[in-house]
């Protein structure tokens, strides 16, 4: 009988985790095409940016191996946006950061793997000394980004230094399997929708679709957070 209902307990768990996965490859593509008529513009990298990026942070959510190969696709197509939209800090961050950052962590992932057939990985927590060094690297790359940014002529390089620093020591927690590159995808989702909204009402000719996308982001960081902590308890 405990056998049972720990069995019927996994599949309902694992019916709303797919339920939430197609709610937000639905969702993003729906809103993508309202606001191709919206515009009457359909922008095909935008789109396939914003699908390969739901896709990876879906499989990520999951603590899934998947997640480095549309990360790798991501990058390379966020990078050109990013490049294209002249923030120059973004668009190196994925292209020479990110990108080979798809390759060291998934041989960090594959050392962590559950081993019980799931394709899952081990999850862990920071201790206190971890989480002040990442607050303290965070704070510095911001300042060092921003400096950097302030010799160019990109947009918004305020917030370009805040996305950019958060998303490389994000980027560093995530490949070791921290818990708390969840709380920081919050924190980093919630920054770029908001520079998202200024390219927007600036015209920028992909920002829709990268708010959009996004908002999307944030919302399954919370997912994130929830399905890490229960892989960390397994």
């Amino acid at each position: 009988m405990v056998a049972e209902k720990a069995t019927d307990k996994g599949f309902a768990s694992n019916k709303t985790q797919r339920i939430w996965d197609w709610f937000l490859i639905a969702g993003f593509i729906t809103l993508s095409i309202v606001s191709c008529i919206v515009k009457q513009n359909f922008e095909i990298v935008s789109f396939a940016a914003g699908l390969c990026s739901i896709l990876c942070v879906i499989f990520g959510a999951k603590g899934r191996m998947e997640n480095f190969i549309f990360g790798f696709l991501g990058s390379i197509l966020n990078g050109y946006i990013y490049l294209h939209a002249e923030i120059y800090g973004s668009a190196a961050l994925y292209l020479l950061y990110n990108l080979p950052m798809q390759f060291i962590g998934f041989f960090q992932w594959k050392k962590r793997q559950q081993g019980d057939g799931t394709a899952t990985i081990k999850t862990r927590w920071m201790n206190n000394k971890q989480r002040l060094l990442t607050a303290i690297s965070s704070i510095a790359l911001i300042a060092v980004i921003y400096l950097i940014l302030q010799t160019t002529n990109g947009n918004l390089p305020v917030m370009d230094a805040v996305r950019t620093g958060i998303m490389i020591v994000t980027q560093f927690v995530l490949t070791f399997a921290f818990i708390e590159q969840w709380f920081l995808w919050l924190l980093l989702n919630s920054a770029t929708i908001t520079m998202w909204i200024i390219a927007t009402i600036r015209g920028e000719q992909y920002a829709v679709i990268m708010m959009i996308q996004s908002l999307f982001f944030l919302l399954n960081s919370i997912r994130g957070v929830i399905v890490w902590i229960k892989l960390n308890k397994k």
